[in-house]
């Protein structure tokens, strides 16, 4: 990428904070941006008719989240994203979205290839929720992530791995004591 480039890049970028608590995105809103995270971490979650909710992932530094389906279709989102920390983020928002493609063409490759990676991510997680026990599903999650382990609580954990808070203590104790 060219210095041009890269200056065109960054043009685009909204410079972001968000205290520990806040919402970028709750259910019923059009995704307006599409985050990259340069400080923080943020969950993106889900409620089901109870109000429990069940969390996609965690977005931390140097990583990328949104809802990428009301991002593009401008329809509104299903999905809650909340800063478990204060966090410090780039949003591009649709327009100078659309406006990188066109003027700086690389873009499309790299976009492309981070949705791939998304979606890789997306389809071995589901098939995690229905090939793994809870208990391997914890383990694995701590091995691939283990530096968010202890950026989140035990009840955010629980709502990933989609266990009650109470089981996630008690795979938690088993795991430490293997």
């Amino acid at each position: 990428m060219t210095e041009l480039e890269k200056q065109k890049y960054i043009s685009l970028l909204t410079k972001i904070r968000v205290r520990k608590k806040a919402f970028l995105l709750q259910a019923g809103e059009i995704a307006r941006y599409e985050y990259f995270i340069t400080k923080g971490c943020l969950k993106v979650y889900t409620l089901d008719k109870e109000g429990t909710p069940h969390i996609s992932m965690f977005a931390v530094e140097d990583h990328w989240t949104g809802d990428m389906a009301s991002f593009m279709t401008k329809t509104p989102s299903h999905y809650f994203i909340k800063a478990t920390e204060d966090s410090e983020l780039l949003g591009i928002s649709r327009t100078n979205y659309d406006l990188l493609f066109k003027e700086v063409s690389k873009f499309e490759r790299f976009y492309r290839i981070l949705y791939q990676k998304s979606l890789i991510s997306y389809i071995k997680r589901s098939n995690q929720g229905i090939s793994l026990t809870a208990e391997e599903r914890y383990i694995e999650f701590k091995r691939k992530y283990p530096n968010i382990v202890y950026r989140i609580t035990q009840k955010d954990l629980a709502g990933y791995i989609g266990i009650t808070p109470e089981f996630m203590s008690k795979i938690i104790s088993k795991v430490n004591r293997m």
